[in-house]
């Protein structure tokens, strides 16, 4: 059988897989020679770049052909783009001679490589004429075969395009994991702490396929390498779902659907420890990979349903998690050889990430903003009076004394009037303190009606109501202090089948000395009201000088 030999005094950026043949072991390994005889009379046409035999495989023989038709040596690199595979030998023929042979994967420590790359690289020197290729790849990972045929140049403008690709992601996801680290800490919130791990495990679990991780991280530790591809999958699988069940609220707001997340969380992790304890990396392997699927369709359903239940920043959620989810089937699918590879779907997590990452970024920083102007109107309202719409005495004190020091400072008129609903304990006695809620909220009207723009009111307690005047003198603020008790005393309040009137009394202060406190103004306003009160009520008394 004669095949088409691949002419390297030629660029050539396609994958191997169309110019080479391929056979699967059976029970029994393979000698080299004995898979070259068979790879010449029985090997297989892929018809495909990449070659793709999913989880669990047998051991696969490749076979191609090189042609070097310079009258020098060549040196080329083949690099298979595949950094989880765990044993690759190449053996190198020429003239049906044995000329070359290497080993690589992660069966080996990261020293033994032949170049110092995440991927597995093979470096030869190309006599003149023809060259046999054949390789052995296994793995009980998804056996994803992506094989490149470059020269030095081609090798360092890829390892540089990573660079800047992985450089993108990676700089970016960190910086986006230590912020929220700091949120979580500085505002003591779960959500971007769970946020924080489920970011951490996707960035440890793509570093760990990838490559980077045993280039990096732990280039010693081939025990490590072997078994940490499935584990972190089913770590971001789980810490995703919890960041669902915190960020949602699940426990309180959506309890069954807490309970489905909290058992596929318990079960993944209980059954990953089984086989790890059993050394069953296989069965790890495929627990991983469907790990997905209800990953994928519980994020998805949580902020749908989140949604449906009314919780705002949901939909945020439920944006990022579609994005994320397609992207983590597509990879999955694509790593797992159920669709064809493409570097589109090898890269389509880490793509969905970045934008899964923004977009709950948004959705932290929407939620965030709810809880502050949920906090923001709770102590607005804390300051407000429920019944009247005013300011309590809790407000009128966070404001008063500003008000004061500045007409202190600029020497400005400041009065202060005091005033009192007369006879209010008959009004609630006789006709209840319905009624009594109802003058109360007719003279908070009045007031507000009769007050100029920059006037501070309020209800000090009870039937009592302040009104600080700025830059108003004694004289001015008795006129208003006048308008307010006739104003009143023409109220009526409509009660079963008849209409009772009120009436008030007021109390008038005003800024005298530069060393009055608001106490000082509000004890001289209390002693002209009850001075008022003494002198037969609906009337106005001005506090005499000190």
């Amino acid at each position: 059988m004669s095949y088409a030999s691949i002419d390297i005094s030629h660029t050539y950026t396609a994958p191997l897989g169309n110019e080479s043949r391929y056979l699967l072991e059976d029970e029994s390994p393979l000698t080299v020679e004995e898979a070259r005889l068979a790879l010449h009379s029985k090997g297989i046409a892929p018809h495909q770049g990449v070659l793709n035999f999913g989880i669990n495989s047998k051991p696969v023989w490749l076979y191609f052909t090189i042609e070097n038709p310079s009258a020098e040596l060549m040196t080329r690199f083949i690099r298979v783009e595949a950094s989880w595979l765990d044993q690759v030998d190449i053996y190198f023929f020429s003239n049906d001679r044995l000329i070359n042979a290497q080993s690589g994967g992660d069966k080996y420590p990261f020293d033994q490589r032949q170049v110092d790359d995440r991927f597995i690289i093979f470096p030869h020197d190309f006599d003149v004429g023809q060259t046999e290729v054949l390789m052995r790849l296994s793995s009980p990972d998804p056996l994803n075969i992506p094989i490149y045929l470059l020269s030095l140049d081609e090798m360092h403008q890829k390892t540089l395009n990573d660079g800047y690709f992985y450089g993108a992601i990676y700089g970016f996801l960190l910086a986006l994991l230590a912020y929220n680290i700091l949120l979580s800490f500085s505002l003591k919130s779960r959500r971007y702490l769970y946020y924080s791990q489920y970011l951490f495990f996707f960035i440890l679990m793509n570093l760990s396929y990838t490559g980077h991780g045993y280039q990096w991280l732990w280039p010693e530790q081939v025990t490590w390498q072997l078994w940490l591809n499935p584990i972190l999958m089913l770590a971001y699988a789980t810490t995703g779902l919890m960041f669902a069940t915190r960020f949602l609220d699940t426990q309180k707001k959506l309890k069954r659907l807490h309970y489905i997340i909290g058992f596929t969380c318990w079960s993944l992790i209980l059954l990953g420890a089984l086989f790890i304890l059993l050394g069953d990396n296989v069965r790890l392997l495929y627990l991983a990979f469907f790990a997905i699927i209800p990953f994928a369709s519980l994020m998805i359903t949580s902020g749908v349903v989140g949604m449906f239940n009314g919780i705002k920043e949901a939909r945020y959620f439920a944006a990022a998690t579609i994005f994320v989810t397609v992207g983590a089937v597509y990879t999955t699918l694509t790593v797992s050889g159920v669709i064809e590879y493409s570097n589109l779907g090898f890269h389509a997590l880490e793509i969905a990430m970045l934008i899964e990452a923004v977009l709950f970024a948004l959705a932290l920083s929407y939620q965030f903003k709810i809880i502050q102007d949920g906090k923001i109107t709770a102590e607005r309202l804390a300051d407000i009076d429920p019944l009247t719409g005013l300011y309590n005495r809790r407000g009128l004190y966070k404001i008063l004394t500003p008000l004061l020091n500045v007409s202190l400072r600029k020497k400005r008129a400041l009065s202060l009037l005091l005033l009192d609903i007369d006879y209010f304990k008959q009004i609630n006695d006789l006709y209840g303190h319905t009624q009594g809620d109802k003058a109360l909220r007719q003279l908070s009207k009045l007031l507000l009606n009769e007050a100029r723009n920059g006037d501070l009111i309020g209800r000090w307690g009870g039937e009592e109501f302040i009104l600080l005047l700025s830059e108003t003198s004694e004289a001015e603020a008795q006129v208003l202090a006048q308008r307010i008790v006739d104003k009143v005393s023409e109220l009526s309040l409509a009660v079963a089948d008849k209409e009772v009137n009120i009436t008030v009394s007021i109390g008038v202060s005003c800024l005298e000395t530069p060393t009055q406190t608001f106490d000082d103004l509000l004890d001289q306003a209390d002693k002209a009201l009850y001075q008022a009160k003494s002198k037969g009520r609906n009337r106005v008394v001005l506090a005499q000088a000190n």
